[in-house]
């Protein structure tokens, strides 16, 4: 089984809707929660370096990110690694991310639009499809990936297209770089 490095950074995905239908922060991501499904995939190590909402991810945040992810790829401890954000900077994380990372291992980034108890919520979809990516043979020296509704998308090409739908990151001129299909 493949070894993966799980990053949360916060953002909907890390969230659930409170009894007055505000979005809040939980103390442990709700997506964790589910490890008996997470466990049928990969052998999976989480971190929170920090958790924040998507419009407060900036250039240091990255930088961590990138350290994180070029240090445990150095000491070759995973096979890939997910990212989990939020969608408002995703396609910023993800480009940057894609210039300035140098590994073979797959690097999957996702979100949600919905939060955890949201009637339709996407994140433990998305976050297990990216998780199938970065543990995917066919992921190797692809760059960072943006998995998101079934679809991959190249970090170079991807923007995200709508505030609430949940199909919203699209490649425009170029489609999708593959999509995420049943097993």
């Amino acid at each position: 089984m493949k070894k993966l490095l799980v990053i949360h950074t916060g953002g909907t995905i890390s969230m659930s809707q409170d009894e007055s239908n505000q979005v809040v922060t939980n103390e442990k991501n709700p997506i964790s929660t589910h490890q008996e499904i997470i466990k049928a995939y990969a052998d999976v190590t989480e971190i929170t370096p920090f958790n924040v909402p998507s419009p407060h991810m900036d250039i240091h945040y990255v930088e961590q990110l990138k350290d994180i992810i070029e240090s445990a790829a150095k000491e070759n401890q995973y096979d890939g690694f997910v990212i989990t954000h939020g969608t408002d900077t995703l396609e910023e994380t993800a480009y940057l991310l894609d210039l300035t990372v140098e590994i073979s291992q797959p690097i999957a980034i996702t979100g949600a639009m919905r939060s955890s108890n949201e009637i339709g919520a996407d994140g433990l979809y998305n976050f297990i499809s990216a998780i199938r990516v970065a543990t995917s043979d066919e992921s190797t020296n692809m760059g960072v990936m943006v998995v998101f509704n079934d679809e991959i998308h190249t970090a170079r090409n991807v923007t995200k297209t709508h505030t609430s739908n949940t199909n919203t990151f699209q490649s425009p001129n170029h489609g999708p770089l593959g999509v995420v299909t049943k097993k």
